[in-house]
């Protein structure tokens, strides 16, 4: 049967010709080697301590797995609850990155995850979110953050504001599942990212040769245009793990949190109280591959002597959201789960960057760490994307279930779409 279709932003459906090869494993042992503790003060305004995990505990490696903990046995206080946040020593420009996640923090009120890669001098050259989330979040959201000058779907994506998606496995999802394995595909033609929970990743995703190509429609895309040409606009990425609490994001809303603000008064009376809460709030990683495929994608030298760096935002505050619809086979929450967990809305103002520096030291870059009055709540469209009728038949209908490109649903292509 033949299909009509529109497809929005259908400049990122595009195959991957050259195969990928790895790069860069930061795969059990070998994960602290590639990896500096951040010791500073959170520049979310998080109520966490930042701490070196060998000394601590927090940090831990046995099998091929590497746990990142939280303290969960002590009454927080001092800068707040003891915490790790990681930054790998190497920056990328384009990159297959993948991870193997046995475990993430739980959809606990007060906690705060993340999984994003950042690059200097924020926002001039970047950032990507690939997980991320609030309380009792459910759904995960991916978030680019730029310089002024990029627009997706008509929106800007500069600084706190940024362009999200809320579509993909998150939290209790995740481990309830098993488990999930995301991937970033960055090539100049855009961002896709893919989210499977439960063993549902292709069987090449974290092998030695993956080809995105097979894999289906992407959980999220954002394509490069004329309106946002990518490789103007991200740089010199750093991976980046981190877990605080409260601060702009899961602080600020807990009052109109439900599900959180009844069990106390302030976030921060929460975590600091309540140290057995945070018991699943740590992180399992069965494998972390970088991969690249010849065409530009790159590894600079390892940052040295900087403990500190990467000190930037995945709380995209005041966020261009996109409440997305579920995406069936990739771990995607039912619409109802994520009526009853919404993606909590961020404040604006209030950033991980501090003074816009990576080593926290400002010179005026970043937008401090504290909220400003919370903007409107937005939704991504493709108004302003070229639109393209094609024929698919239903055998191009992809069994992963349906993409996002910017919130917006398309079907499959796979390999029948002329580029």
């Amino acid at each position: 049967m033949l299909l009509l279709t529109t497809l929005l932003g259908a400049s990122l459906l595009r195959l991957s010709f050259a195969a990928y090869s790895l790069q860069d494993d930061y795969s059990g042992s070998q994960f602290l080697s590639g990896f500096s503790f951040f010791t500073d003060t959170d520049p979310t305004a998080g109520y966490v301590d930042y701490v070196d995990g060998t000394s601590t505990g927090l940090f831990s490696q046995s099998g091929g797995t590497v746990r990142l903990s939280v303290d969960s046995t002590t009454k927080a206080s001092g800068r707040g609850r003891k915490s790790l946040r990681l930054t790998s020593k190497a920056s990328y420009n384009h990159a297959l990155v993948v991870i193997d996640v046995g475990h993430m923090p739980g959809s606990i009120c007060g906690v705060w995850p993340a999984f994003w890669m950042t690059g200097p001098d924020w926002p001039s050259n970047g950032e990507i979110d690939i997980i991320e989330g609030v309380n009792k979040q459910s759904t995960n959201k991916m978030t680019l953050h730029t310089d002024p000058g990029c627009t997706m779907s008509g929106k800007d994506c500069q600084g706190n504001q940024g362009c999200s998606i809320d579509s993909g496995p998150y939290g209790a999802n995740i481990n309830s599942a098993g488990g999930a394995v995301y991937a970033l595909e960055w090539t100049s033609d855009g961002m896709n990212i893919w989210g499977w929970s439960g063993g549902g990743a292709p069987s090449d995703a974290t092998g030695s040769n993956p080809d995105p190509s097979g894999w289906g429609n992407p959980t999220g895309s954002f394509p490069s245009s004329s309106s946002c040409n990518v490789d103007t606009f991200f740089k010199n990425q750093q991976i980046v793990f981190d877990t605080t609490f409260c601060g702009v994001w899961a602080g600020d809303s807990w009052p109109s949190d439900a599900a959180c603000s009844g069990l106390a008064s302030t976030c921060q009376d929460y975590v600091q109280n309540n140290p057995a809460a945070f018991k699943d709030a740590y992180w399992t990683i069965n494998s972390l591959k970088v991969y690249t495929n010849g065409a530009g994608s790159t590894s600079s030298s390892s940052t040295t002597g900087n403990t500190n760096a990467g000190n930037a935002d995945p709380g995209n505050t005041n966020n261009n959201p996109v409440q997305s619809q579920a995406v069936p086979g990739n771990g995607a929450t039912t619409a109802a789960a994520t009526a009853a967990n919404p993606v909590p809305t961020k404040p604006a103002g209030g950033t991980r960057h501090g003074g816009g520096t990576r080593g926290g030291v400002g010179s005026g870059g970043g937008r401090g760490g504290r909220p400003t009055k919370p903007r409107r709540k937005l939704r991504v469209r493709g108004r302003h994307m070229k639109q393209l009728i094609i024929e698919t038949t239903s055998d191009d209908q992809d069994e992963q279930g349906q993409s996002k490109i910017l919130g917006e649903a398309v079907p499959a292509l796979g390999e029948k779409l002329p580029i």
